[in-house]
């Protein structure tokens, strides 16, 4: 069966697909659970057509950059571009009831929230700090196990 068939498949059943480290990860509903199975047969091909695809945006998006910026800040551009898309589909989502930063419940304090979902508190900027660390963390492991590799940070402040 051809990968992308069974990615297309599996997006029109609801199903999110990722690769986390050496592991194919879906989320969807339980009634897609035949079509999971399906994709674990044929995991190595799907993950390929997975890695090949964040590629190819990769090198879109740095010929797209490299027009309007210098080398390296449209290296940095592309990155923060692909750390958006990857935290969008498949980052960690904490609860409403849970500040997306330090963890606590947020309860009556005032919070920021974010459009992909999640909540940190208002009044203490550590935490938006610390999500945005998180998230960005998650997403450089998910990218890098994509075969993608963050710009040098040589000669930045």
């Amino acid at each position: 069966m051809d990968a992308l068939s069974l990615l297309a498949r599996a997006h029109d059943a609801g199903l999110a697909v990722a690769i986390v480290g050496d592991k194919l990860v879906v989320r969807g509903p339980q009634r897609a659970e035949p079509l999971v199975r399906l994709l674990a047969v044929h995991k190595p091909a799907v993950m390929a057509a997975l890695a090949a695809d964040w590629q190819a945006r990769h090198r879109e998006a740095l010929a797209y950059w490299r027009a309007l910026h210098p080398a390296d800040e449209a290296e940095r551009l592309v990155w923060g571009e692909l750390e958006n898309r990857w935290h969008r589909l498949h980052g960690a989502r904490a609860p409403e009831w849970q500040c997306a930063g330090c963890g606590e419940p947020i309860g009556g304090l005032p919070a920021l929230n974010f459009a992909v979902g999640g909540r940190v508190h208002l009044d203490n900027l550590g935490c938006l700090l610390a999500f945005g660390e998180r998230w960005r963390n998650e997403a450089d492991v998910g990218l890098r196990a994509l075969g993608l590799h963050p710009p040098s940070t040589s000669g930045q402040l």
